[in-house]
């Protein structure tokens, strides 16, 4: 008798479906009720999920779905701005469950801050059923899954946020001298220009013109704005406020 071939990649990833789908318990919170419950419909007679529930997208319909984990939450048609809110009550709700929220084109920007606030996955509405099942179960399993578009605009942020930082930290090292850093602490421990003077070995008139230098690269009004700004960015920590 010949070998049983082995089990094909697809065979083995519709195995591992069947399994998985066995056990997450999948709620879809909708504002459309034709679409949530036909959505709903599918996933359990054409995806394989055995525990499908729907709600409306309200704080009160989240609530009457009871205290019980939830693994997938597939959240969307909600009012524009108020996805957010719904999605971090749903996580203090259900703490370990994986939500995949389902927008539109229109919302990118709103996809961005819904991935930074917890989803854990971003799709538009007009997705395969087949798609839509396969990022159910990869959020399940952890992973995090958006289409190529919101993919390319997060990386997109990220690079932006990246150069801005790298900019900010060059025009910081640029600000001021370590001279004027010394003489910020010493301002920040209460002391005088006549006695930073003393102590640096310095002129009053130098540290006068240090100290105008500071404000002057600042911003700043006030010698204690300039320890307050310098304190801010974490070069040093002033030990009392004193009088400007």
């Amino acid at each position: 008798m010949p070998p049983i071939p082995p089990l094909t990649l697809s065979e083995k990833e519709e195995h591992a479906v069947a399994a998985c789908a066995e056990l997450v318990r999948l709620v879809v919170a909708d504002s459309h009720r034709l679409f949530r419950e036909c959505l709903a419909e599918a996933l359990r007679d054409g995806a394989g999920f055995a525990r499908v529930e729907v709600t409306d997208v309200d704080q009160a319909a989240l609530a009457r779905l009871g205290g019980e984990p939830v693994d997938v939450l597939v959240l969307g048609g909600g009012e524009a701005g108020r996805l957010g809110e719904l999605l971090r009550d749903a996580s203090r709700r259900w703490p370990s469950a994986k939500i995949l929220v389902l927008g539109t084109e229109e919302g990118e920007d709103e996809a961005l801050a819904l991935l930074r606030s917890g989803a854990r996955g971003y799709l538009f509405r007009d997705q395969s059923l087949d798609e839509l099942r396969h990022a159910i179960l990869e959020v399940a399993a952890g992973a995090t899954v958006c289409t190529p578009r919101i993919a390319h605009l997060l990386f997109s942020r990220l690079g932006e946020l990246g150069r801005r930082r790298r900019r900010d930290e060059r025009l910081e090292v640029l600000e001021l001298t370590s001279r004027e850093i010394e003489i910020l602490r010493l301002i920040g421990d209460g002391l005088k220009n006549q006695e930073i003077a003393k102590r640096l070995y310095l002129s009053v008139h130098t540290v006068k013109n240090h100290v105008h230098n500071i404000l002057e690269r600042l911003g700043v009004k006030s010698r204690w704005s300039a320890v307050t700004h310098a304190s801010e960015k974490g070069w040093l920590q002033p030990k009392r406020r004193f009088p400007d």
